[in-house]
């Protein structure tokens, strides 16, 4: 089982789960830290993630480490423990000695957000347009991180908005609906549950994360 979460030096460890909680919430997925093994799936056997995040037929389990190298139980037999079960998939987060510089998110392939896009206009058809939303604006950063490989570290909407149009990847005036639109998605992730965004919003994030991902990657 994963361990680093409940090691008595495990401090780092807990804020840096708390870091990534907020994120994967922010992005629409319920959190679950630190599962009890039969709040987990079978599959994982003897195995036990330092938490799980669920949404929308995804699941994700957060294994916690504090860096790469020897570790116990070791990482490949863990993710052979994933073969098969394409609903599910396993995120290995290391913590480096400094917990800023730690890797939290992995760049995200160009098809694969596509794939969520897809999904997201169609929770938003179905009228579920708060997460479709929230989920977009996830989408748009790791949009961003496809796009650039200088794109590493914590990013607010407003800094992924302005790095893209830095860019030349939107237009002016899509900066400028963008950012028109932060506020509300402040509210939504802060608890509003009167904020409501329109079918037009969520597909205005959607077309900024196309928008990106029609450019040529940059390697600088």
């Amino acid at each position: 089982m994963a361990s680093s979460l409940r090691s008595p030096d495990g401090d780092a460890e807990r804020h840096f789960m708390e870091t990534l909680r907020t994120r994967y919430e922010q992005a629409g997925f319920a959190v679950q830290v630190e599962p009890a093994p039969d709040q987990l799936p079978d599959f994982m056997g003897g195995y036990r993630s330092d938490a799980v995040a669920r949404t929308h037929g995804q699941n994700v389990a957060i294994d916690v480490r504090r860096g790469p190298g020897p570790s116990e139980p070791p990482l490949p037999a863990i993710r052979r423990l994933f073969d098969g079960h394409p609903d599910w998939r396993l995120h290995v987060a290391f913590v480096a000695s400094d917990p800023l510089r730690a890797i939290t998110v992995p760049r995200a392939d160009p098809a694969r957000i596509r794939a969520h896009a897809a999904e997201i206009q169609a929770l938003s058809a179905a009228g579920h347009r708060q997460p479709a939303f929230i989920m977009a604006w996830s989408l748009l950063e790791a949009a961003l991180r496809a796009y650039s490989e200088d794109a590493d570290g914590d990013h607010s909407p407003g800094t992924v908005v302005q790095a893209l149009a830095t860019k030349g990847v939107i237009e002016p005036e899509t900066e400028r609906a963008l950012r028109s639109l932060i506020a509300l998605r402040n509210r939504i992730v802060h608890g509003d549950l009167a904020a409501d965004p329109r079918s037009d919003d969520v597909a205005l994030v959607l077309a900024a994360v196309d928008a990106a991902l029609s450019e040529e990657p940059s390697h600088s």
